[in-house]
């Protein structure tokens, strides 16, 4: 008996061993060959992992995704751009555009995000902002816009510049942007194409996506993998920035300063699987549905939607443990008018008791309001009668005053003339 109790209390103590490994396992920090890398969740920006995150660094083509951004911004996709100057005074990787060639800006963005074409990038800049100094002007305006407040820009390719500088934080939140862009999406997933010149000057150019994790045919490629930027010199190393979606989970994961090019294709697998292997994202409330109730007055209450999706992360395991509230903040609605969608509140949602996140609110519902008298419901036959016998109180009451002024006048004037008469 003592025998048969001793074997399972050694099985037991080898099952809760391999319990606990694969627990550890699973929540091991990434080991990654990258100065300074973040792994942030795409619909709450908040970060899951982070080495020197805020680390000022080169970020090298990365830069282009930027550019993309303004670009898509300002510009349609069919407009026309002639190029400004030839590929020989742009520096870096070309597709070797000739100042004279005319292509669209779609063609452009091609070149840019597939083959990291640098004479595309001053192409669009000239043609959005005249030169590459005041379209950086645009891309430090659009960083500061979007919370990365560690990068300057100086040009639209990133070509080496002591003074461009990000941060792989930074950096993340570009991409966070630029997957919100259904044209973003469909250029930067583009295996291949083919840039044809209006000017007719050489044969078509061929470009191929240098991001290779979406490239069913790349041993770096990943099932999870739906867009991304590299890029590469001789200062910065090499850099990359991606995003990947699991089960309608949204991670964005970038590295500066990566010394192998190799490892760096298998080091951003290894983080976006940390991300997903120790994080679940809960939603709290979807874009365009009703969450709240408000009181505008005691005859009535209108619905009240959420304008946006607004998702809580967690660890894994702990979805069910969340509970959410919202508390809107008091205004005066009584004399407003307001079509269904108008943001017209805000609110603070509170998770598990703390606070979360400050919200615009939408009304559920169109409401006109009309004061007691107005052109409208003058102009409504059922309220004819109503405003005929106000009119006929009011008018009445004019005579009556007019006759008590007159008497009081007649009265006054005797009163002076019986004075002068003593």
């Amino acid at each position: 008996m003592r025998r048969i109790l001793k074997t399972i209390n050694i099985l037991f103590l080898f099952l809760f061993c391999f319990t606990c490994t694969n627990v550890q396992a699973e929540t091991t920090k990434p080991q990654i060959n990258a100065e300074g890398c973040v792994l942030i969740d795409a619909s709450t920006g908040e970060i899951l992992y982070g080495k020197n995150e805020e680390k000022v660094l080169e970020p090298a083509s990365t830069t282009k995704v930027m550019t993309a951004l303004i670009t898509l911004e300002k510009c349609k996709l069919d407009d026309e751009v002639t190029v400004q100057e030839d590929f020989t005074k742009v520096g870096g990787t070309a597709i070797g555009l000739l100042k004279g060639d005319v292509l669209t800006v779609h063609d452009l963005l091609l070149g840019l995000l597939l083959d990291s074409d640098n004479d595309c990038a001053n192409a669009l800049a000239d043609h959005i902002s005249g030169n590459v100094a005041e379209f950086s002007k645009l891309m430090n305006d659009k960083a500061k816009e979007l919370g990365a407040l560690h990068t300057n820009f100086k040009n639209p390719s990133g070509m080496p510049d002591p003074e461009h500088t990000t941060t792989a934080h930074d950096l993340a939140l570009f991409l966070r942007e630029a997957i919100k862009n259904k044209d973003y999406m469909a250029i930067s997933t583009t295996k291949s194409a083919t840039i044809p010149l209006k000017n007719n000057r050489i044969s078509p150019i061929s470009v191929n996506n240098k991001n290779y994790m979406i490239n069913k045919n790349s041993c770096y490629y990943y099932p999870f993998a739906i867009s991304g930027k590299n890029g590469y010199t001789e200062k910065s190393n090499h850099t990359y920035v991606a995003a990947a979606e699991k089960n309608g989970h949204v991670l964005i994961a970038s590295f500066l300063n990566a010394l192998d090019k190799d490892q760096n294709f298998h080091d951003m697998q290894t983080v976006f699987n940390y991300g997903f292997d120790n994080y679940s994202l809960v939603h709290l409330y979807k874009k365009d549905e009703q969450i709240s109730e408000y009181k505008i007055n005691n005859d009535l209450t209108i619905p009240v939607i959420s304008l946006k999706d607004i998702d809580y992360i967690v660890s894994k395991g702990k979805e069910n443990t969340i509970s959410s509230d919202l508390k809107i903040k008091k205004i005066d609605l009584s004399k407003k008018s307001f079509d269904k969608g108008d943001n017209i509140l805000k609110g603070t949602i509170y998770v598990n008791d703390k606070e979360f996140i400050t919200v615009d609110l939408a009304a559920g519902v169109s409401r006109t309001y009309e004061p007691l008298i107005s052109i409208k419901s003058l102009s409504e036959e059922s309220n004819l009668p109503i405003y005929i016998g106000a009119g006929v109180v009011v008018l009445a009451g004019l005579i009556g005053l007019r006759k008590f002024i007159k008497a009081g006048v007649i009265g006054l004037k005797d009163f002076i003339s019986s004075k002068f008469r003593k």
